[in-house]
């Protein structure tokens, strides 16, 4: 499994910590079959995602290939499907009221880690 850690230039101070879902079928899965209490996953090399066969809501940020968050959906109900011109890599994480990702801040990546089960 790798990890990603992510921070922001307007809110360095928050760390996001994502899975990171590179393989097509790691993608078409996201964090469908997950719980409520599912760590976010970070999908590379994808502009759009589907909620169809959740069982919650989820929280989805759109992010550009230099790091901007292009769009933020809060709480998608299960059975929708999003998508947003121009994205790179999607996140997306459990729909929660905690910080998330925010419209129009710039991503850079603090570190990436793999463990050996993963790796």
């Amino acid at each position: 499994m790798v990890t990603a850690r992510l921070r922001s230039d307007e809110r360095p101070w928050v760390t996001h910590e994502l899975v990171v879902l590179s393989s097509w079928l790691e993608r078409l899965r996201g964090l469908l079959g997950t719980g409520r209490g599912a760590r976010p996953v970070l999908l590379a090399r994808c502009g759009s995602v589907h909620t169809f066969g959740m069982r919650y809501p989820i929280d989805v940020a759109f992010i550009g290939e230099r790091g901007e968050v292009l769009r933020v959906r809060r709480s998608v109900a299960p059975g929708c499907l999003c998508s947003c011109p121009g994205a790179e890599c999607v996140a997306e994480r459990p729909a929660g009221e905690d910080e998330w990702l925010v419209e129009g801040e710039h991503l850079w990546i603090v570190s990436v880690g793999a463990n050996a089960a993963g790796a």
